[in-house]
Order: C-alpha cells, then sequence, then structure tokens
C-alpha cells in the first residue's frame, strides 16, 4: 500500500522561475533548483556548502527542442558548478538541480554510488539526450550504506519530476480503469497496426512489441512529427520484419491522443482509439466509472 508524501518547496525570492529548495518530510536529504542567471545568488546557501550530486540541463544550440541533461557529483558543489559555468563546452544549461544532505553525511563515496546509479537508469527520451561521455565510477559500499543511499535516490526520483524533471523510467502504479482488476491493458487496432499500453497517473505507456507506422500524414501536428522522428533516431522503434516499425522498450506518453496520433501517423482522439479486452474505449469505460455508486 502506497502511502503519501509531503514535499516543500519554498520559493527563496517568492518567485516560482527562481531560486526553489525542496525537501520530502522526514528525509534528510534536499535539492536547490537554480535558473543559471541566478547562480551568482546561490554562493550564500549552505546547500551548495556541501558534498551532492547536481543535474545541468539546457538544449542543444542548433536544435533548440532537443534537452541536453549532464549529471555529475562534488565534494563542494558551489565549487565544481563555479568550474562548470567557466567551461566553454557547457554553455548549453540554463538550468541546475543540485542534491545535498541537510545534516552533512553525505561522502565523497556516497555521491560517485549516486552518480553511477543515476547514469545508469536515466532515461533518454524523445528530445532529450544525456551529455556524459563517461558511465560513472563503480563504487562498493557496505550493505547498510547502500541502501541508505538507495532510499536517497528513490527520494530523489520523487523530487525531480515536482521540480519539473521526470528523468526516469515511471514507478507509479498503473490505474485500472477496467472492472477485471486483473487485466487493465488497452489495445489500439487499425488495419495492419495493432499496440498495447496501460494507463499510468502520468499517461499512457505503450508497451515493447507494439506496432508503429513507418510514416505520418502531412497533416499530422508538428510536435507529433517530432516525436516520431525521435523514436526512431532514439531507437525506441525499430523496423520490423513487415514494413512497419515496432517500439523495442516501453514508452511513456503524456496522453492517450498523444500515443494513438504518434502510432498511426495521423491525428486521432485516443479515448476513443484505445480499447480494452471486451472492446469498451476509454471514454465508455470512463463514463461507466462516473455512474458507479
Amino acid at each position: 500500500m502506497n502511502r503519501g508524501i509531503t514535499i516543500t518547496n519554498y520559493l527563496v525570492d517568492g518567485n516560482p522561475e527562481g531560486i526553489i529548495i525542496a525537501y520530502v518530510s522526514n528525509w534528510t536529504g534536499q535539492a536547490m533548483k537554480i535558473p543559471r542567471n541566478s547562480f551568482f545568488k546561490a554562493r550564500e546557501y549552505k546547500e551548495l556548502d556541501r558534498p551532492g550530486i547536481y543535474f545541468l540541463i539546457g538544449s542543444k544550440e542548433e536544435n533548440p527542442d532537443e534537452q541536453l541533461i549532464y549529471v555529475g557529483e562534488a565534494n563542494h558543489l558551489y565549487d565544481r558548478l563555479s568550474t562548470h559555468i567557466r567551461n566553454q563546452e557547457m554553455l548549453f544549461f540554463e538550468l541546475i538541480i543540485a542534491f545535498s544532505s541537510k545534516d552533512d553525511t553525505l561522502t565523497v563515496s556516497h555521491t560517485k554510488y549516486l552518480e553511477e546509479r543515476i547514469i545508469s537508469e536515466i532515461v533518454e527520451k524523445a528530445g532529450f539526450s544525456l551529455v556524459n561521455k563517461k558511465a560513472g565510477n563503480k563504487i562498493s559500499l557496505p550493505k547498510m550504506v547502500k541502501d541508505e543511499m538507495d532510499t536517497y535516490f528513490d527520494n530523489l526520483k520523487v523530487l525531480l519530476p515536482s521540480m519539473g524533471y521526470d528523468l526516469f523510467k515511471s514507478t507509479v502504479q498503473e490505474i485500472s480503469l477496467t472492472s477485471d482488476s486483473k487485466s487493465n491493458k488497452l489495445f489500439l487496432e487499425t488495419g495492419e497496426i495493432k499496440a498495447t499500453a496501460e494507463l499510468t497517473a502520468n499517461g499512457i505507456n505503450v508497451l515493447k512489441g507494439s506496432q508503429f507506422k513507418e510514416n505520418g500524414t502531412p497533416a499530422l501536428a508538428q510536435t507529433y512529427s517530432k516525436i516520431r522522428k525521435d523514436l526512431i533516431e532514439k531507437g525506441f522503434v525499430k523496423k520490423s520484419e513487415g514494413k512497419n516499425f515496432e517500439f523495442i522498450a516501453e514508452y511513456e506518453f503524456s496522453s492517450p491522443s498523444q500515443a494513438g496520433s504518434v502510432i498511426l501517423g495521423y491525428s486521432v482522439n485516443g479515448r476513443t482509439f484505445w480499447r480494452d479486452k471486451s472492446g469498451k474505449n476509454l471514454k465508455e469505460i470512463e463514463e461507466e466509472k462516473i455512474d458507479q455508486p
């Protein structure tokens, strides 16, 4: 049974676009979100005056729609981040998210372990690329310490989406809208295309093995066309034995309509195209649930 979690976001200047410090209840970790233009103000904050890990977030100069992420660790966050600010090769980033500890319990060994875990599990979603050239250092920790750092990592994955960046595969439970709790899969079948998905709290997760139409129509929205292109370029879908593509890994879309339109290559209403195993579409399933006492 999942328990609720309290997240506190402190707007340092009262500005939601400025520096934000975030906490999870009953956790010694903390996060700090800093726009690059506000970094000079961060010198005074103790959150950066200690070891930690950080994300540098920006976009490609030649393709602003493609986001770039760099993951790093440091014995002293402010000093390391200052080095990146001066680095000519790191001009891409416009935002910093840094994680540290309130009680100075994080050490260099801890941050190196966390860096390696983050890089190994981070997901390169469409329009999002990991800049790191190295995979991080493998660090051996005692089992008790490893468990503590894995708990830190779990809380980090909770905080990041609250700051607008879900960099990992969704760990939320699927939402069951069907009467049969054993099967909440949804299916999209039209012509030669067959796809399977599951609803999540964030949208809809298309499963591995689902088919993907090779060519989209010229009328398809530019945003959807870009997602289609990125899915192919990033390797989420590859040419199958037939004339279409196939998902070789699951991929979460923000809505049923986005998923359906990207898969089919033309705009559709996902709430009428995705159906459960009995043939009811999402709209009908939702209406049934509303009418139930």
